[in-house]
């Protein structure tokens, strides 16, 4: 009975999602099981799909993307405060959390790549956009 109300509680609030059942869902979204897929494939890269943040060794990387993107006027510093290692590589996914604006609401914070849901939308939005996708990485158009 425990059990079963742990997973009531964790389904009812998408926040809690594993990756893998966010990569199964965004699936559903965009109707198709390849993106589900190469979606595994990246989380199994990056995070070997856990819920993870901050990815410790992409932290040097956080102040050059911040301030580069800050500079291009992408990220407000008003509203998106530096934080060492915030702005790097982040969630199961792996997406640089200040590279990624495009997918993501004005003022973002970076954590919110933290909660699979929504690294895993912004993943898939990203997918679609590759020109190709080769030995696991997404290569953009440009």
């Amino acid at each position: 009975m425990l059990s079963a109300l742990l997973l009531i509680a964790t389904l009812a609030n998408p926040a809690n999602w594993p990756p893998i059942l966010a990569a199964h869902v965004v699936g559903l979204e965009h109707g198709s099981q390849a993106v589900v897929g190469r979606l595994v494939a990246i989380c199994e890269r990056e995070s070997n799909c856990a819920a993870i943040d901050a990815h410790p060794l992409d932290a040097h990387l956080s102040r050059r993307g911040w301030r580069s993107q800050v500079r291009l006027g992408h990220l407000d510093a008003g509203c998106q405060p530096y934080a060492p290692g915030a702005w790097a590589t982040r969630g199961a996914w792996g997406l640089s959390a200040a590279s990624h604006w495009q997918f993501l609401p004005a003022c973002y914070s970076p954590a919110v790549l933290d909660v699979p849901l929504v690294s895993a939308r912004v993943a898939a939005r990203k997918l679609a956009r590759c020109r190709t996708f080769a030995r696991g990485w997404c290569h953009s158009r440009r």
